[in-house]
């Protein structure tokens, strides 16, 4: 046998030594950890680059409009990115303009009115990537923002995880926050700010916890830092600031003389208080004048007087924790007279609905997201990991009184739960919180469990019987079974093959081949046919797709900040036209946009098609909007909506089914209104409605609700309607015409 040549053996050693290196390093806890979260890491990125088979596309409302402020920073950076961030926080010293391009033709204070956050991190990352060399537009980095920093979020919960308890809590939660689909589905690619605040918020709060361990200045600095960029990105920011703040209180209380925990929240609020005062949009009168900001004030100034007694010694440890719990319900109480008596300024409609939902303003019921969810809604998006939320929830809370992070973990799931039942939208508030919670309760059990099992003898009860270890074992099972649904779960995957809301006409789908692109076709035919400066009028929920994207001026938009121009346009459209035209006049109006996304039915025997709005929220449209308009007015919705109310309703039955009707109700009111003439304007495409008379006045056949006309439209001309479907409608305002020659 021929000997192996010496080049090759010692190849083959090496090789051998590379991959024993390997093995042995493939076997350290450390780097197992590493390659889940970066496998973690990836699927929570790919959830939510999905859209991205649809195209380049913003999602939702509230991006368009980041995006347009997005431009604006690099628009004033004319020799670095720092002239645009210091443009926007100049504001303090400047002229203050207003884009009349949104709430025409008053304008809109971009600075004062909206916060930062996302519009300057894209535009930040856009200019340093167009320095670098690369061809990419602002759009294409504003889409990929929110779903990359959202992707971070997984790195954070494994360190706060970790933090909280140990590593398993932190690995178990990163995989448990990148399946979560009330995360993903405000975090996708082309979503809103909400991708950047909340990975900042958990990393503020994973280095509060860690700066009180450590006691370290730096890392309350960053933690500060953290908390100071979800105030610029979210509104929600009052949250975490009152919650690290409600922490410090009840803490303080328990341990007055923990001066490392005083100091760091000290530097950590007084940070975010700066972030808060310097932010056009809030000020100083938000940070240390408003009901807001009581509890962290309280919490401030208790936390120097527990600084101040330990090194002055002027209290022994039983009068300072008198003196601690005096003074906060002290300044509690009188901050509280003050906001009373509006030395301090009051809390938004939105922020109270949450802090008590029973006290809701007209404009915080007409918006969907500010519903109250309900069971199916939160089961639907946690599954049975709640059970181990609440679980963990209640061990937190028993070691709360001697363990910061219990604490923490107590008063996180609370809160945050609280929160959320108040308000549909801060279901992603939870999401967070479910996820370590969740996690932190099945290991709490398998660390109860495991001593059991690997014990020699077997288990005894509190009745000092002895039990075999089987029954233990199933059980064990059983358990982690009732964790795995999450895990497992189809719908985050499938759901974010959803294409983007402005791609499918609001409609939301799974299978889709562009059938739905109206608002598309509408928006590209107002850009292209509509004179700049023009001033359309719409219902807000469409401001920003039309002001951004076309450049037109709209009345109102999605940020509902004047109730008064969203109570006029409210009232122009469910008024008669004679009084729509003399509103849409004081506003300079020259075209209206409405929307509804009718359906069609073929009649079986006489081969007509007739048009119906669905009783379905999916396919809502300006129809069903008129219930809002007519709540934001003070009208009673049952006047233009039939069976509102009575708990009945319009419907056809086709092929032994029957299909619920959204239609319009036989009243004078309902006649009258503009709204209505518009939507229902006959044209070549759209000759007949559900409700109206087919032979000798009768209804059409399996048709079952009111019978009645609607008459055609007198000062609004129809100049556009959308393709394919015909749901977006554009209207010419006739001043001083009678008679519009509508088809």
């Amino acid at each position: 046998m021929p000997k192996m040549p010496k080049q090759v053996k010692r190849v083959g050693e090496k090789t051998l030594q590379i991959l024993s290196l390997l093995l042995y390093h493939a076997s350290n806890s450390k780097v197992v950890t590493m390659l889940i979260l970066l496998l973690t890491f990836s699927i929570a990125l790919l959830l939510r680059l999905t859209p991205m088979k649809w195209g380049i596309y913003l999602n939702e409302f509230d991006p368009y409009y980041e995006y347009y402020l997005a431009e604006k920073v690099i628009e004033h950076s004319k020799n670095s990115i720092l002239d645009g961030i210091i443009w926007w926080f100049s504001w303090w010293f400047d002229k203050h303009e207003k884009d009349t391009l949104f709430w025409a033709p008053f304008g809109r204070d971009l600075r004062r009115t909206s916060q930062p956050g996302a519009a300057l991190f894209s535009s930040t990352i856009y200019w340093i990537l167009n320095r670098l060399g690369f061809d990419v537009s602002l759009y294409t980095v504003h889409a990929f923002v929110p779903p990359i920093g959202a992707a971070t979020a997984v790195f954070i919960a494994y360190l706060l995880g970790k933090e909280i308890k140990d590593e398993r809590v932190g690995v178990f939660s990163a995989l448990m926050i990148s399946l979560s689909w009330s995360y993903i589905y405000r975090t996708n690619f082309g979503a809103k700010h909400e991708g950047i605040a909340i990975p900042f918020m958990l990393l503020g709060f994973y280095l509060f916890l860690k700066a009180y361990r450590k006691s370290s200045n730096l890392y309350s600095i960053l933690a500060g830092l953290s908390f100071g960029m979800v105030v610029l990105s979210w509104g929600a920011y009052l949250y975490p600031w009152n919650l690290i703040a409600l922490i410090g209180i009840i803490w303080l209380i328990l341990h007055p003389s923990d001066v490392r925990f005083a100091k760091v929240f000290f530097i950590t609020n007084i940070i975010t208080q700066l972030f808060i005062a310097i932010t056009p949009r809030f000020g100083s009168k938000i940070a240390f004048y408003s009901v807001v900001a009581v509890l962290p004030i309280v919490t401030s100034i208790t936390s120097l007087l527990v600084i101040i007694g330990h090194f002055a010694k002027i209290f022994v440890r039983k009068n300072l924790r008198i003196a601690v719990l005096s003074t906060s319900i002290a300044l509690t109480v009188v901050l509280l007279v003050a906001w009373k008596l509006g030395a301090v300024s009051s809390i938004a409609g939105r922020i109270l609905a949450i802090v008590v939902p029973i006290w809701r303003e007209v404009g915080v019921t007409t918006v969907a997201e500010h519903a109250i969810p309900g069971w199916a809604s939160f089961y639907s998006d946690y599954s049975t990991i709640i059970l181990f939320a609440i679980f963990g929830g209640l061990i937190a809370f028993l070691r709360a009184k001697h363990d910061l992070p219990s604490m923490f973990s107590a008063l996180l799931i609370m809160t945050s739960a609280y929160a959320a039942s108040s308000m549909a939208r801060l279901t992603l508030l939870l999401a967070p919180s479910i996820a370590l919670l969740g996690t932190y309760g099945y290991i709490e059990i398998l660390d109860s469990v495991f001593p059991i099992l690997c014990a020699k003898e077997k288990y005894r009860t509190l009745k000092r019987r002895k039990v075999s270890k089987e029954p233990i074992v199933v059980s064990l099972i059983i358990i982690t079974l009732l964790l795995l649904p999450p895990f497992i779960n189809a719908r985050p995957i499938v759901n974010s093959h959803q294409p983007p809301l402005i791609l499918s006409s609001s409609i939301p789908l799974i299978r889709y081949n562009y059938e739905y692109t109206d608002w598309l076709s509408a928006l590209e035919w107002i850009k292209n046919n509509i004179p700049e400066n023009t001033i359309i009028a719409t219902w807000w929920d469409y401001g920003y797709w039309i002001s951004v994207n076309t450049r037109r001026k709209t009345t109102c938009d999605n940020a509902t900040l004047d109730t008064k121009q969203i109570q006029r346009i409210a009232r122009a459209f469910l008024s008669s036209e004679d009084e729509a035209l003399k509103i849409f006049k004081e506003l300079g109006v020259e075209y209206v946009v409405v929307y509804e996304p009718f359906q069609a039915q073929i009649l079986q025997y006489f081969g007509i098609r007739v048009y119906y709005s669905v009783l379905y929220p999916a396919l809502g449209g300006d129809l069903a909007k008129s219930v809002q308009m007519a709540r934001w007015i003070g009208e009673d919705p049952a006047k233009y909506i039939y069976g509102y109310g009575e708990g009945k309703y319009a419907y056809i039955e086709v092929q032994g089914r029957r299909i619920p009707l959204l239609v319009p109700a036989n009243t004078p009111e309902a006649k009258n209104a503009t709204l209505y003439h518009l939507l229902f304007v006959k044209m070549h495409e759209r000759t007949r409605f559900i409700f109206e008379p087919f032979f000798s006045g009768q209804p059409i056949q399996g048709y079952n609700g009111p019978v009645f006309t609607i008459p055609q439209p007198k000062h609004f001309k129809l100049v556009y309607a959308s393709q394919p479907n015909g749901w977006v409608l554009v209207f010419k305002v006739l001043y001083n015409t009678t008679s519009t020659g509508n088809p």
